[in-house]
Parts: C-alpha cells; structure tokens; sequence
C-alpha cells in the first residue's frame, strides 16, 4: 500500500461523508425531471387523413383533373394559413399543432398528417376535416365543369350527325362523328370523382419521448451527477485545508 494509492474505502468513507451533497444534487435533478414531464407532451400520435384526387381519361391514360402540384400549393398558400387565421380568432391562440400536406410519390393522392398528443385528437380532426372540405369541393366543381364541357361537346357530335344523316354524305365523315361520339362517352364514363379514403386515422406508435424514459434517463444522470458532486465537494475541501496549512 502506497501513500499515493485511494482504495475503495477511502471511497466509500469519502462519500458516506459527502452523502448530503448527493442526495440534494440527486433530488434536484429528479424534481427538475418531474417538473418537466407535468409540462411536456410526452405521448404524441399521428394523425393522417388521405383523399384521393378526381381522375379523367386522357390519351396517356387516367390521370387527375388538377395536378397533385397544384394542389398542395393551394393548401401551402391559401386553405391553411385562412385556417390558422380562423383559429386565432375563435380560440384567441395559435393553432398547437401543424398539418404538413404531401403528395406520395407516383399516386393521385394527398395526405394531410399532424402529430399531436391523444388528448387533441378531436380538435386535429376538425382541423383536417376543413382542409378536406376544401379540396372536395374544388374538386367536385372541377368534375362538374368537366362534365358540363364533355356534354356540350357531345351534344354538338349528335347535331352534326343528325345533319350528315339529313343530308346523306359520305359514311366516311359520319365514322369520324361516331368515333369521335364514342370517345367523348368514355371521357365522361371516366370521370371519378374525389374519394376521401380516410380523416385523421391515430398512428399506432408513439412519436414522441415518453415520460417514463425520461424519468428513468433523470434517475441515471442523477446518480452520476450525485456522485460526482460528491467527490468534487470532498475534493475542493482537501483543496481548502490545504491552502489553510500552508497558510
């Protein structure tokens, strides 16, 4: 044994000393870990709604009546910032949660997702169901329109064919009438109209820190940092009696 050498007793002895400062450091942190956990949202879930644009059939095959592009530009720039607005003005606050809106890759969808705590759920869901309130009525006017341009063409191909038929010209012209007849019927029979698939259907994990974790990680880091004050409050005593002596 060498004067220079701290054994495991002395350590022991040292805390068992120090064990004040460890309990107050030790204390604190886990008090400061209750505090926040009564002020944070731990649990948060995801909530996504999705709707599917309406479609018509063009030459390079079903495709929507607006682009997805378009869109979600509309949400970005008019339907949601007017929600926002509407928001502050009935609840006098900020909406306490976002609705990002994304086109999946390759599809004519659109997705609508907010995470929030369990506790929200309601207020996301009226929330979201705005936006889809929105995008289904641009929608079905977008259907309406192209339907009423599909009919007025249809009807001016059936008065032409009545006046080839009327005048007897060649079958040739009146080929191309019913041919063209027969397209302007398959545009109109393609025509689908916007679908909500589902509102603000809850994910099933978790997407937030849960407060059980975080107690647990406060419990850890407060007997690190217990243990260390501990020693730095023995250590700077050693210091003192030190200067004292010399002194």
């Amino acid at each position: 044994y060498y004067d220079d050498e701290i054994s495991l007793v002395d350590l022991a002895t040292t805390f068992i000393r120090r064990r004040r400062v460890f309990y107050v450091v030790f204390v604190s942190v886990l008090l400061l870990a209750a505090a926040y956990t009564l002020l944070f949202k731990g649990e948060m879930k995801e909530y996504r709604t999705l709707i599917q644009l309406s479609e018509e059939w063009t030459e390079e095959g079903s495709e929507p009546i607006e682009s997805a592009t378009t869109v979600l530009a509309t949400i970005e720039t008019g339907w949601y910032p007017a929600l926002q607005v509407a928001y502050v003005e009935n609840a006098g606050e900020q909406l306490p949660f976002k609705i990002s809106a994304t086109n999946p890759k390759e599809t004519s969808l659109i997705k609508l997702s907010s995470e929030a705590p369990p506790e929200m759920a309601g207020e996301v869901e009226k929330a979201q169901q705005q936006l889809v309130d929105r995008i289904m009525e641009r929608q079905n006017s977008l259907v309406e329109r192209s339907k009423r341009a599909l009919q007025h063409r249809l009807e001016s191909i059936n008065n032409m064919l009545d006046r080839l038929s009327e005048r007897q010209v060649a079958g040739e012209a009146i080929a191309q009438a019913i041919q063209q007849r027969g397209s302007i019927e398959a545009q109109l029979v393609s025509l689908q109209p916007a679908k909500i698939l589902v509102v603000a259907r809850e994910s099933l994990d978790n997407k937030g820190t849960s407060k059980k974790l975080i107690l647990a990680l406060a419990i850890v880091l407060g007997l690190m940092l217990g243990i260390f004050a501990a020693f730095m409050a023995e250590f700077a005593s050693q210091v003192r009696q030190a200067i004292k002596e010399k002194d």
